[in-house]
């Protein structure tokens, strides 16, 4: 403290290691402060690696949508006009919103719904519920990208048919779907972020295609998804009206969700978009509609352009000289709206794929495809489907079409052939030097095929005869994380998983132990090295792919192209180098040529018989013949960015049921044949076959008659042992032996025979009866009874017949987990059992499903044809 010039003491405050809070609870000071700043770092933001995983994330899905959205020209030159409002037909349990349009009302009125954020859109087909999710998602996106609004979730659209809810929860299926569709999102913590985002609700999903699943999934997807989403969770979902109005009539609905409906487009705002959309030098051409539209709302091509598709095909179709919109106007040409539909979608195909080449700046954008035949090749794709009564277009299930089916056998033949000679002409001089001459190798190439098919029948067993599906892409090197995924797709007890996994490796282990303590006996080490761990190998590295969480259908190839090359590098070389072991500890010379010739043969048995094989002779028999194209996979790919096939998991899916039915009935009208539409294929009614009679009253309804048996599931054990027998028989040299053709012939011969004689058996009593208390079933001297109380869902499905495809339809239940089980013989799989064979088609009766919705009530469900 010092004097300063006045007389007073001068005094200075000195303030060290202290805060601002202390400073002001000192009180008033005199004279002066003195203090030190030190300016601390903050502290380091954990969330700031997320943040930056959230906007690759949001930039990737704003390039993708916005390259969807322009190639159905949904916001060229604006936006499409689709209004919405409350529904009329589902009461909503969440907060009420007021009738509006456009993509920022929708946007604006979902962010702004409280306390949770759950909207169900729904509409008719082709009502624009799909464009009204496209254009909210566009706008959530611009929001958080564009205007800041970093609270603004991050919305993710995915198909409902992609999530296997018996498999995984909500949040493990968004998980998934993230590592797969993005994973090249940058590393949070040194893992991908997927969990993370999933976790704290940074992603929206924006669920579709609930209507298009078969009915007791519907109900089972919804209630996962309520358990899901908990007490807290959003999420968008797009539904037909009609499918969701069932489901919330049963209790099943999207629970505190606000429900709305998009409207049909109005044509007044429809001619105003089409204005501003058309090309300035063909205005006079456009002029003759768009008074139609605006003067005639009722005329047929005014009903008709009230669906956004529609829109998009006269755009498409109209806007190149000399196509005249103003066509569309004459009512002698077009009397309907059907008929005006129906001309536009003829057109649909040359609207998709232009003579001109497309714009390169497009994400993805299409191969310039000749329109004619994209058109017919996408109208047999369609005629397939809808004869197979499904919706889903698999590259692994092309093969059922009737020409790869019929070019099965001698394809198999003739490849078996070939390589035989390749092989036989590649162990030329090992043949020379054996005393057995050619007889050495095709012992050795036999054995090779034998102990193949002896570990693709395992796995075969272990995964449920799931191998005609794609296998998964498994690291031969991760064997430890192949393992561990292994345990999704097994279709046997946990006991003997464990046997099996824990039992086989000790087996070779004892197997090699008694060879190098006990007794030097080389069969074991061929046992052990070429029979027991092939076996385990192909079960680890031969597991089917997830084809429901696939993220696209090349992804799921390339997945089976490397199992394949896995189990070529791994499965035939054990089989090859167990073979050569037991010739070199005997002391043999032919040790090499056992193991090259097993190698090959078991080479060949895994390759002929593989799914790529398959799929190699579906792709260039159908494209020999003009039915498909020869690159396949890219003629798909460039439909759906063109916008006539959307993704649903592993395959491709027509963007409408609709355009599926039309091109097909176009396809079959074509070839002469009968449409495989419903309406062609009329359903006969029980009263007009004299095999059955009905009985009914109010509280009975009793079927009865008689009916013959027609086997055919033994044929798909039958095949496969026929193609076993073929790749051995040709692979090994034998087809040169005359004598041995006619072991080919006996078991086609037993097959035809078995059903044949099953035919010719006098026909079998048949009984069903439904009563207010439940449904009893009679086949032969069998019979099967269940009670309502304990049935949770009855539909027509797929019979399968231990595990493989019975090949017919039959009515199943599928019972609460506290009911009584019935015989293993009525098991159909997958949580159901038998009640009632009923053909080869899926389509019921009109009076036995009109008395199934009465006395089942809630639980009977229409079967949609899928299994």
């Amino acid at each position: 403290m010092t004097r300063d010039s006045g007389g007073g003491p001068h005094i200075t405050n000195t303030a060290v290691d202290c805060t601002a809070d202390y400073l002001i609870q000192i009180g008033i000071l005199e004279g002066d402060l003195n203090l030190t700043l030190r300016v601390e770092s903050p502290p380091p933001d954990d969330d700031a690696p997320l943040a930056a995983a959230e906007r690759r994330l949001a930039r990737s899905l704003l390039f993708r949508w916005r390259a969807e959205a322009d190639a159905w020209d949904m916001t060229d030159p604006e936006p499409l006009p689709v209004r919405w409002t409350p529904s009329r037909r589902v009461a909503s349990a969440g907060e009420y919103v007021p009738v509006g349009s456009g993509a920022d009302t929708i946007a604006g009125t979902f962010l702004r719904l409280r306390p949770r954020r759950r909207l169900v859109v729904l509409g008719n087909a082709g009502s624009g519920k799909t464009v009204l999710s496209v254009l909210l998602t566009l706008e959530l996106l611009a929001r958080r990208l564009t205007q800041g609004e970093d609270d603004v979730p991050i919305p993710l659209v995915l198909s409902l048919e992609s999530w296997d809810t018996r498999r995984q929860s909500l949040t493990e299926w968004l998980v998934d779907r993230l590592r797969q569709d993005h994973p090249g999102l940058p590393p949070v913590d040194g893992v991908h972020p997927a969990r993370r985002l999933v976790l704290e609700r940074r992603v929206l999903p924006v669920l579709d295609g609930l209507d298009e699943l078969p009915g007791p999934r519907r109900a089972e997807v919804l209630d996962a998804l309520n358990a899901g989403l908990g007490g807290a969770g959003d999420a968008v979902l797009v539904s037909r009206t009609a499918e969701y109005e069932r489901l919330d009539q049963e209790g099943r609905g999207l629970r505190h969700a606000t429900v709305i409906e998009s409207l049909p487009l109005r044509p007044d705002e429809v001619a105003d978009y089409l204005r501003r959309a058309r090309p300035p030098a063909r205005a006079a051409v456009w002029a003759r509609l768009l008074e139609t539209l605006r003067k005639e709302p009722s005329a047929p091509v005014a009903w008709a352009l009230t669906s956004p598709l529609m829109v998009w095909l006269v755009r498409r179709t109209y806007e190149r000289h000399p196509a005249d919109p103003g066509e569309l106007v004459d009512q002698e040409l077009f009397p309907t709206r059907d008929a005006v539909e129906a001309h536009l979608l003829d057109r649909i195909v040359s609207a998709a794929f232009p003579p001109r080449p497309p714009d390169p700046g497009r994400l993805h954008p299409p191969r310039a495809w000749d329109a004619e035949r994209a058109g017919s090749w996408l109208s047999y794709l369609a005629l397939l489907l809808s004869r197979r009564e499904e919706s889903e277009l698999a590259w692994w299930r092309l093969y059922t079409a009737p020409l790869p089916r019929l070019l099965a056998g001698p394809a198999l033949l003739t490849t078996g052939i070939l390589l035989s000679l390749v092989i036989k002409a590649g162990m030329s001089g090992y043949a020379e030097d054996s005393v057995l001459g050619d007889l050495s190798v095709t012992g050795h190439v036999t054995g090779g095929v034998v102990f193949a098919a002896l570990a693709r029948s395992v796995t075969a067993s272990w995964f449920g005869q799931r191998l005609a599906e794609p296998r998964r892409s498994a690291n031969p090197l991760l064997f430890i994380h192949a393992l561990r995924s292994l345990d999704r797709h097994t279709r046997v007890g946990p006991l003997v998983r464990l046997a099996a996994l824990a039992g086989g490796p000790a087996l070779v282990v004892l197997l090699l132990f008694l060879y190098v303590f006990v007794t030097p006996d080389a069969v074991l080490v061929w046992f052990s090295v070429g029979g027991v761990l092939p076996v385990l190998l192909m079960i680890v590295y031969a597991a089917p792919a997830d084809t429901v969480d696939a993220a696209t259908p090349d992804e799921l190839l390339r997945g089976e192209q490397s199992a394949l090359v896995t189990t070529l590098t791994l499965v035939a070389p054990l089989i090859g180098a167990g073979a050569g072991a037991f010739f070199w500890l005997r002391g043999g010379s032919g040790g090499w040529g056992a193991a090259v010739g097993a190698w090959a043969g078991a080479s060949a048995m895994l390759v002929l018989l593989s799914p790529w094989s398959r799929w190699i002779l579906a792709k260039c028999s159908l494209a020999a013949t003009g039915r498909v194209p020869w690159s396949l996979m890219t003629f798909l790919k460039d439909a759906r960015t063109a916008g006539l096939l959307q993704l649903s998991g592993g395959t491709y899916r027509f963007r409408n049921r609709r355009l599926q039915e039309h091109l097909a009935g176009r396809r079959a009208q074509e070839q002469g044949s009968a449409s495989p539409g419903p309406e062609a294929a009329a359903v006969p009614t029980l009263t007009d076959s004299r095999h059955f009679t009905v009985e009914r009253t109010a509280d009975h309804y009793h079927l009865r008659g008689r009916s013959r048996r027609l086997p055919l599931a033994h044929w798909t054990v039958f095949g496969t042992l026929m193609g076993v027998l073929v790749v051995r028989f040709s692979v090994s040299g034998q087809w040169q032996d005359p004598a041995v053709w006619p072991v080919l012939l006996v078991w086609p011969f037993i097959g035809a025979l078995i059903t044949v004689a099953g035919f010719l058996m006098p026909p079998r009593p048949l009984e069903l009866e439904l009563t207010r208390d439940g449904v009893t079933s009679v086949i032969g001297r069998g019979q099967l009874s269940y009670e309502w109380r304990h049935v949770e869902e009855i539909t027509v499905r797929r019979a399968i017949l231990r595990g493989r495809d019975g090949r017919f339809y039959a009515l199943q239940v599928r019972l609460l987990a506290d009911a009584p089980r019935p015989p293993r013989r009525s098991r159909m799989g997958e949580g159901w059992f038998f009640v009632l064979p009923l053909g080869f088609s899926s389509r019921v009766d009109p009076q036995l499903g009109a008395a199934l919705a009465d006395f089942a009530g809630p639980r009977w469900t229409a079967s949609s044809g899928g299994r």
